[in-house]
């Protein structure tokens, strides 16, 4: 491993699994080699590999099973880790998704400045449905810029039921995790009632998401609104902690 002063070793050798794991040398929910192994091939200590490792599996990138081993973690689609439980008794589901499309569309000036982009640069705007139990209870925007993520196609998103993080790491060698997660109680709007089939002014949860990959950089916005009436969300454990 190329050792560089400016970075303590435990962040280099965390470079170097993030990079291996981009590169398809593991893949999810494969074994990484043990502590050991992994010490010698980066020529550093077990304990600088484990802190490393620890670091990796709080930013999601990798999860451990006790007297195992260390894998690789998916790449993890936040609404679709969360779990919505009912206000009048029914127990906690998972949601499914329903594409709505896919358009190129330009970045406005607050949207520029927040993925670090010029003024009017192509911005992929996917929308999709959310429905627990086959009931509509949410609809989520995602918004990632056209110049890291070209030629997207709609049949490879259907394909990953929508997943577009997934999408993100298999297509394009970008992992993704949430640096910013905001929850906001807000009315609908004409354009959030007519796509979710509500009354204008109903209550709705606002979920606002900056995603970024594991180099800092900005890569994904995203904004949900979901119903309230009947169901809860309740997000991912690691985002509660």
């Amino acid at each position: 491993m190329r050792k560089l002063t400016v970075q303590p070793l435990y962040r280099q050798v965390m470079r170097e699994v993030l990079a291996s794991v981009e590169a398809g040398a593991w893949r999810e929910d494969e074994a990484l080699p043990s502590e050991i192994e992994l010490g010698e091939r980066f020529g550093v200590s077990q304990g600088t590999v484990r802190k490393a490792l620890d670091a990796l599996v709080a930013e999601g990138l990798l999860y451990r099973r006790q007297g195992v081993g260390t894998f690789v973690e998916g790449a993890n689609d936040f609404l679709a880790r969360g779990r919505f439980t009912g206000l009048s008794g029914e127990g906690a589901e998972a949601p499914k998704f329903e594409l709505l499309g896919c358009v190129k569309i330009h970045a406005g000036e607050q949207l520029a400045e927040i993925l670090g982009l010029r003024r009017g640069a192509a911005l992929w705007q996917i929308r999709r449905h959310v429905r627990v139990a086959g009931e509509l209870v949410g609809i989520e925007e995602m918004l990632l810029p056209e110049a890291g993520f070209p030629e997207l196609d709609v049949r490879r998103i259907r394909e990953l039921k929508g997943d577009v993080r997934e999408l993100c790491w298999r297509d394009f060698g970008v992992r993704l995790k949430d640096a910013e997660v905001r929850y906001k109680a807000m009315p609908a709007s004409q354009a959030e009632a007519r796509l979710l089939h509500c009354e204008l002014n109903e209550a709705l949860l606002q979920v606002v998401r900056l995603a970024k990959d594991f180099e800092g950089r900005p890569q994904m916005w995203s904004v949900a609104w979901m119903k309230t009436e009947r169901w809860a969300f309740e997000p991912p454990a690691q985002m509660q902690a």
